[in-house]
């Protein structure tokens, strides 16, 4: 939404120094909403632009296979993912909720299957 903003006053470029700048980016939460095309290319650029030239901390509940339909585009999801994979080190966590695991221990939750 940031990026967004910047966009629609004509001052992109400058706001995507501020993204650009640090040696680590931290992204939280890529896919918990879908990107429309904008998003997606406003997405692009930050990934492109750090790339090669900063580190980037992704984390995401979407598997990459997924990634087509998050952005709208398989083409644009592709040249992001092939950024971000080139020299990466992927952790993949899987199983349930760190969060809701002390309540799915009490019952008080189920696993999403059976909810």
């Amino acid at each position: 939404e940031d990026l967004r903003k910047a966009y629609t006053e004509n001052r992109l470029d400058k706001r995507l120094r501020i993204y650009i700048r640090p040696k680590l980016l931290i992204i939280d939460e890529i896919g918990y909403l879908p990107f429309d095309s904008l998003a997606a290319n406003l997405f692009f650029q930050v990934v492109s632009a750090r790339y090669e030239r900063g580190s980037i901390l992704l984390t995401s509940n979407k598997s990459f296979g997924e990634w087509g339909e998050l952005m709208g585009d398989p083409i644009l999801a592709t040249a992001i993912l092939d950024r971000l994979l080139h020299h990466s080190h992927i952790v993949n966590i899987r199983g349930n909720s760190y969060r809701l695991r002390e309540k799915m221990r009490t019952g008080a939750y189920g696993s999403p299957s059976t909810t």
